[in-house]
């Protein structure tokens, strides 16, 4: 990979030590007792003893190492001394409130042993889940780094990162990332996203890809402030996100659509100590943006001082260390409205006729240090507002996928197939869904998305927790939705009324309506819906059997 600047580091531990003299670089962890500050300086004398560690245990320079825990100081010290061994990071999934201890050991070993971890890292209370043999207690006093030569010669173009992607555990597919390609997706951001430079502020997971490479590598590498708030303690209370804005003064900080909406609501209910108009950027991303959350956020974000022009968008990927477009500094969110018709007949992305279905889109802004293309189904590239492929190619690329079968997802001109269909308009991109998702009916291609939003605004389902897929194996255009009836609501009625809701809205008539019990939609470690293992479920009867036991799909009931 090339480096994004003869000045700019090219490797983490080089960014690192160059963030080590400067007083503002640090790393700040709300934890419940209180805020824990690492200033540069002291994370880098931890990092070093926690590579002296690694080093005793049997780590050389290449080899890769699980991680797993909490959003903690002690995952940033371990991270930066994976980094600093010259070892491979590779963040394994969390559960702290562990339902199912078989089905959360699947979930983390097959990562790790896909990956080859001889080591994981982890906290105490979740070391039971690493592979046999591989588990190093994060609390282990770590030994004196005096005298340690220090991190071996690192190539930009070396492991840096093994980020595995949201799925199946069956067969996890690993993204391997170089130094070179993550710093040069914080150098882009950088560049672009100026001035908001930090404070820094997330919970997202440190695991997460953006949340290790945006909220833990890039305060650093830009010698700026990072604050990171313990996911769980965001998710029992959302507010709290907003409120440490204000008592940070943080310009940066992200979320996707539906935990936007969760603060929202927390704050609307709980307004007292909130600030918002330190932000320059309020980014929705990592699921697809519902353009009424970001109006409500814009129409009720004012009460707490947030700028409209800083509600913005992302679009990005594990693939692409980070981030793939974004929205400019201060220019807010723009939307499209579409004529659903023509979207789902042609792949026309126009202005809506009276009287028809309409979509709406929001813009996940300009390349962020990347080149976009949207190309049609022979790969050539296709004009602006025509829904194609959208592909992307750049310095801050993955080098390939690791794991069994695993896919080459590049053409052959270097462009990555990003699987998500979308289109451009004056150099900005609208990402519409997912190619595997479509809902195909009578040669119209529907995005389940829309189904999702139609059904979902019936009074008695439960905000976010509405899945729509084709028919598993089924004939073309039988479409099912899976819904959460809220308390009180009656399923059978409800089932009419989705129906009725979808038909009106998208023009499309709904083959089978689903009532399952609270909890049993999964969602992703970032709060995207798992379509996939919905559909899967159901396929195999599954989902039947885990609505019957109220549990959320893809776990199993506790053994007694």
């Amino acid at each position: 990979m090339t480096a994004p600047s003869t000045r700019f580091p090219t490797t983490i531990p080089a960014a690192l030590r160059a963030a080590a003299g400067r007083r503002e670089a640090a790393l700040v962890f709300h934890q419940e007792e209180g805020p824990v500050r690492l200033s540069a300086a002291d994370l880098l004398e931890e990092a070093r003893a926690r590579a002296a560690a690694l080093k005793a245990h049997g780590v050389a320079p290449g080899d890769p190492v699980g991680l797993l825990g909490p959003n903690d100081p002690r995952w940033a010290s371990w991270a930066f001394g994976i980094w600093e061994a010259g070892a491979a990071l590779v963040p394994l999934p969390l559960q702290l409130a562990v339902r199912d201890r078989e089905a959360f050991e699947r979930q983390v070993r097959a990562p790790a042993e896909t990956a080859g971890c001889r080591v994981v890292v982890a906290d105490p209370r979740v070391a039971f889940a690493a592979p046999a043999g591989t588990a190093v207690a994060w609390d282990e006093p770590p030994p004196h780094a005096n005298g340690d030569p220090g991190p071996p010669a690192l190539d930009p173009a070396g492991p840096a990162i093994v980020q595995f992607t949201s799925g199946s555990t069956a067969a996890p597919k690993g993204v391997r990332l170089s130094h070179g390609a993550v710093l040069a997706a914080v150098a882009a951001a950088g560049r672009h996203l100026r001035p908001a430079t930090g404070p820094y502020l997330a919970w997202l997971p440190l695991f997460h890809d953006y949340g290790l490479v945006g909220y833990l590598v890039r305060p650093v590498a830009l010698a700026s402030e990072g604050h990171v708030i313990p996911t769980e303690r965001f998710v029992a209370d959302p507010a709290l996100w907003w409120r440490t804005i204000g008592e940070t003064g943080a310009t940066f900080t992200s979320g996707p659509c539906s935990a936007w909406a969760a603060a929202l609501r927390a704050a609307l209910a709980r307004p007292d100590g909130i600030d918002l108009s330190s932000l320059a950027f309020a980014d929705l991303a990592a699921e697809m943006i519902d353009p009424a959350v970001a109006e409500r956020l814009r129409d009720e974000g004012r009460r707490f001082g947030l700028p409209p022009g800083a509600i913005a968008a992302g679009y990005g990927m594990a693939e692409v260390s980070m981030g793939t477009s974004a929205t400019p500094v201060g220019a807010g969110l723009r939307v499209d409205a579409l004529d659903l018709e023509l979207l789902a007949e042609s792949g026309r992305a126009e202005s809506p006729r009276p009287g028809r279905p309409v979509k709406r889109v929001a813009s996940s802004g300009v390349p962020l240090g990347t080149e976009i293309r949207v190309a049609g189904d022979d790969g050539a590239p296709l004009p602006d507002r025509r829904v194609g492929e959208v592909q992307v190619r750049g310095p801050n690329l993955m080098d390939g996928y690791l794991g069994p079968g695993a896919p080459d997802p590049f053409t052959s001109d270097g462009f990555l197939r990003t699987g998500d269909l979308g289109y451009l308009d004056r150099g900005e991109l609208f990402v519409t869904g997912r190619i595997k998702d479509v809902v195909i009916v009578l040669g119209r291609n529907y995005a389940p998305e829309d189904i999702e939003w139609a059904a979902g605004r019936v009074p008695g389902v439960r905000a976010g927790r509405c899945v729509a897929f084709a028919r598993p194996g089924g004939r073309e255009g039988e479409a099912v939705v899976v819904v959460e009836p809220a308390r009180g609501a009656d399923p059978p009625d409800l089932r009419e009324r989705v129906r009725r809701a979808v038909s009106d809205a998208v023009g499309l008539t709904v083959g089978e309506v689903i009532a399952v019990p609270a909890g049993t939609v999964p969602k992703t470690t970032s709060g995207k819906l798992r379509r996939a293992a919905v559909r899967d479920a159901y396929a195999t009867g599954e989902l039947a059997r885990w609505a019957e036991a109220g549990m959320p799909v893809g776990t199993a009931p506790q053994s007694r």
